[in-house]
């Protein structure tokens, strides 16, 4: 056996080292056209992103010559088509560490003011900020796609030869400076409503004050936070930032008023999936229920890449307050908090806070029994609750909401408890969202 392997040995070793290579070969060109297969996704949430954009830039145009109320009505339901065709596009791209809070807000306006604007309540000066503001974005993201068609694929070559699945710094890059470029405009965007009005009050904290909020907010008393930035502007905040393991980094922002946490994030990526949604949903409700946040309703459930992102809102009276609400993300393989928003909860408390609203029910015009006549006969109505949501001008109006069976198909049904009109009508996958 001796003398076999001695005659034999450089043989085995060369054989030995054929199969490492190939494996290593084999395992090169499965992650190359792995990246190569998501770059060329998000090749195409970008070019979908810039049609939607160009689609409402021209009804945006359109829009200011436009006087017959038919075609103004037309108009308003494309734009709105559009925004929303932009949103979901955008959804489509891993940006969790790219700021597009302009390019969203300017969304949103696009979206609140087509409604304005089918009922003729947009000013000209307002309409033509929007249409400044949207051809900009749309010639921005057009001379970006233009750019990298005449280029190979936006991941170079040594990015092949790691394991993690990075954004292309070049896409980054251009949608930051995408996002920079609308705040020249924002001011004259200045006549149109702003969403989430209110301010966030209490007395001002100090730096080091910020560090301790947001390490006990986040719960990683191992990590040492740090304040990296302070912003101005409507919310004044400071931002903390701490280094975990294997690179992971948690950003906190903080109110300079009050110390409130508005968001946190957590950059780990999440490898796998141990834990099943209901087990999330328990674990974000304590969360919150830990940071003295008051009882809440949870109303979605998104799991993607493994982080599974839930939405609550407020109980108050026995009333859902919809224009509050709280998120939180989880991580689906231990369960750990990665995730937090809730400016909008916190801008609502400086609107009316709810301890002035009370904790009774509010009187209603129409009857449960009645509210329920308003569905369908084929409808089975298996819940009812009372909820304040926004409607399409950001108004609040209380609402019956009717959670309803048609055959195998589950429906929320918001009824607009003075008119008796339904105010939206939502498809969910199953009951647990009544």
């Amino acid at each position: 056996m001796k003398r076999w392997l001695a005659q034999n040995f450089s043989g085995i070793v060369f054989a030995t080292a054929l199969l490492v290579l190939g494996f290593a070969v084999g395992q090169y060109y499965l992650q190359k056209a792995y990246q190569q297969q998501m770059e060329a996704s998000y090749r195409r949430a970008m070019r979908e992103f810039a049609v939607h954009v160009a689609a409402l830039s021209q009804d945006l145009g359109k829009a200011r010559v436009v006087a017959a109320p038919e075609q103004m009505g037309a108009l308003a339901a494309s734009m709105r088509s559009s925004v929303q065709g932009a949103q979901a596009s955008l959804g489509q791209l891993p940006l969790g560490e790219v700021d597009l809070g302009k390019v969203e807000g300017m969304l949103w306006q696009c979206y609140r003011s087509a409604y304005a604007y089918g009922a003729g309540q947009l000013s000209s000066g307002a309409l033509q900020a929007l249409y400044e503001q949207v051809s900009r974005l749309s010639q921005e993201v057009q001379a970006f796609l233009a750019e990298k068609e005449v280029e190979s694929p936006w991941v170079s070559w040594n990015r092949y030869f790691t394991t993690s699945l990075v954004l292309s710094d070049s896409l980054t890059a251009a949608l930051t400076q995408i996002n920079s470029s609308l705040e020249e405009l924002d001011e004259e965007l200045g006549a149109l409503p702003r969403r989430a009005s209110g301010m966030i009050t209490g007395d001002e904290i100090r730096p080091e004050q910020a560090r301790e909020i947001a390490q006990a907010f986040s719960g990683r008393s191992d990590l040492k936070f740090e304040v990296i930035n302070e912003t101005e502007g409507d919310i004044p905040a400071y931002t903390v930032e701490a280094k975990g393991r294997d690179g992971e980094s948690i950003t906190v922002e903080v109110s300079q008023q009050g110390g409130l946490v508005l968001w946190m994030i957590s950059s780990r990526a999440v490898r796998s999936r141990e834990l099943e949604a209901g087990e999330m949903v328990e674990i974000a409700r304590q969360f919150l229920a830990e940071r003295d946040f008051p009882t809440v309703h949870m109303t979605d459930v998104q799991i993607l890449q493994n982080r599974a992102t839930i939405t609550f809102v407020p109980v108050v009276g026995g009333v859902l307050r919809y224009a509050e609400p709280l998120k939180v993300q989880v991580s689906a393989a231990d369960g750990e908090i990665i995730g937090f928003q809730g400016i909008l909860y916190y801008l609502a408390q400086g609107r009316s806070p709810q301890s002035d609203a009370g904790e009774d029910e509010p009187q209603i015009a129409m009857e449960r029994e009645e509210a329920e006549q308003r569905v369908s006969g084929e409808a089975v109505v298996l819940d009812h609750k009372l909820a304040l949501v926004p409607n399409h001008l950001d108004e609040t109006v209380l609402t019956h909401r009717l959670g309803v069976q048609v055959g195998d198909d589950y429906y929320l049904v918001y009824i607009n408890d003075q008119s008796g009109v339904e105010e939206e009508i939502v498809q969910v996958s199953s009951p647990e969202f009544f």
